[in-house]
Parts: C-alpha cells; structure tokens; sequence
C-alpha cells in the first residue's frame, strides 16, 4: 500500500499564530479535497463502476469496502454528491474550500435553488451548530405543510359505488396517490382480463360469407318462420 504520510512539521510552526493560519489553510484545503472526493463518487455512482459485476450492491456498499467508510456515512456521502449537481452555489463555495463538509452535508437535507443563497449566507457566517439549527426549523416547517396536505387529502376523501339496473357497479372515488393507485390496481386486476378476452376476440379472422350462400339460409329459414306463424295464428 502507498504510504501517504505527511512529513514531520516544520520548526517554525512553533509560533501560535503561524501554527493556527497553517490550520485553518489545510482545513479549506480539506474542504477542497472532500469536494473532489464527491466530485469523483458521483461519477463513479453513475457510471456504476462499483457494481463488480453484480457483486457489490451500491456505491456506498463499495466505499464501505474499499475506503473503509462506515456504511450509513457512505450513503451520506452518496447523497450529498448528487445533490451539489443542482446547487451551484453551494457547489462552489464548497470547490474552493470555504465551507465544510459537514455544513454541506446540512444543508443539502433542504436546500433548493431557490433557497440555497440564504442557507449559504449562513453557512459561510456561522457555525456548523448554526447551520443545523436552520436546516432542522426548515425539516419541521415541510413537516407540517405535509402534515397539512395529508390532513386535506383525508378531509375530500370521498368513495361512492351502487349497482345500477342491470347489476353492473358504478364507482366514483376521489382518493390520496397511494390508496387510489391500490384500489387503480384491483380494479385492472378484474378488468384486464376481459378486455384481453375481448382483443382476442377481435382479432379472431370473420370468415366471408358470399351472397349465393346467404340467400341459400334464407330461403330456408323463410318457410320455417311462415310456418311458426301459421301455428301462432291456429292457436288463437
């Protein structure tokens, strides 16, 4: 294996300040390798260049094995790198190392292009805590819109089925996505198979049949129909 470690610090790191400038340039430069690194995975992730053949299940499954990053931060890592393609502010600033991975990370749990210039302002002014305060009222704020909506969706919830004269069933519903596609499936789940019965039907060849041979059946089924009238008439 290639031995990447770094050489010893320098003697005149000794200095306080100088040793905290050094710090604080090797974390932007930490943040611009970690973008790189993303960069690198979400291409790898599209090409499934992971998959072995069938063998690995995921790309996160393979940075588990390959990078020996735990699995549930590898699917972060996963995310956060296909969320940066439609972010190109935070993109950015992640690329030249002005922000962290862990505010990225934070940040794309919400982020929009409509709102990631104000997630950002944040993210560059605060701490890493601050950026997460933001995203968490940001998560409770959708929660309780789709709180809402479920909450409206149930209230015009309606089903009205009857049977009419001839014993056929009349369905009208106005349902929620998931039960309507469920009840969407049982319904073609009956009715498929008598409209496939009915293609075949149709397209059964109809044999012709020429005019000698029709005026031949009629000639024939005249006199029986003559015939059942006379018996109607006698029997009044």
């Amino acid at each position: 294996m290639t031995n990447l470690a770094l050489p010893p610090l320098p003697v005149y790191l000794d200095d306080d300040e100088t040793l905290g400038q050094q710090i604080t340039l090797l974390a932007g430069q930490i943040n611009a390798a970690n973008y790189r690194l993303l960069q690198m995975i979400a291409e790898f992730d599209r090409r499934k260049a992971w998959s072995g053949g069938g063998t690995v299940r995921s790309c996160a499954h393979w940075l588990n094995w390959k990078c020996g990053i735990a699995l549930g931060a590898a699917r972060e890592k996963v995310r956060v790198a296909h969320c940066l393609e439609n972010l190109p502010l935070i993109d950015a600033s992640f690329a030249g190392g002005e922000i962290s991975y862990s505010k990225v990370r934070a940040m794309t749990r919400v982020a929009t292009p409509e709102n990631e210039d104000f997630l950002l302002r944040i993210a560059q002014h605060g701490t890493a805590s601050h950026v997460e305060k933001v995203v968490g009222k940001y998560k409770s704020v959708q929660t309780t819109d789709e709180d809402a909506q479920e909450r409206e969706q149930d209230n015009e919830r309606k089903l009205i089925y009857y049977q009419d004269q001839d014993g056929m069933w009349i369905i009208h519903a106005k349902l929620p996505p998931e039960a309507g596609a469920l009840v969407v499936k049982a319904i073609e789940a009956v009715a498929n198979p008598l409209q496939e019965e009915k293609q075949e039907e149709l397209k059964k060849p109809v044999k012709d049949v020429s005019a000698e041979t029709f005026s031949e059946a009629v000639a024939q089924e005249e006199p029986n129909r003559y015939q059942a009238r006379l018996c109607s008439s006698s029997a009044w």
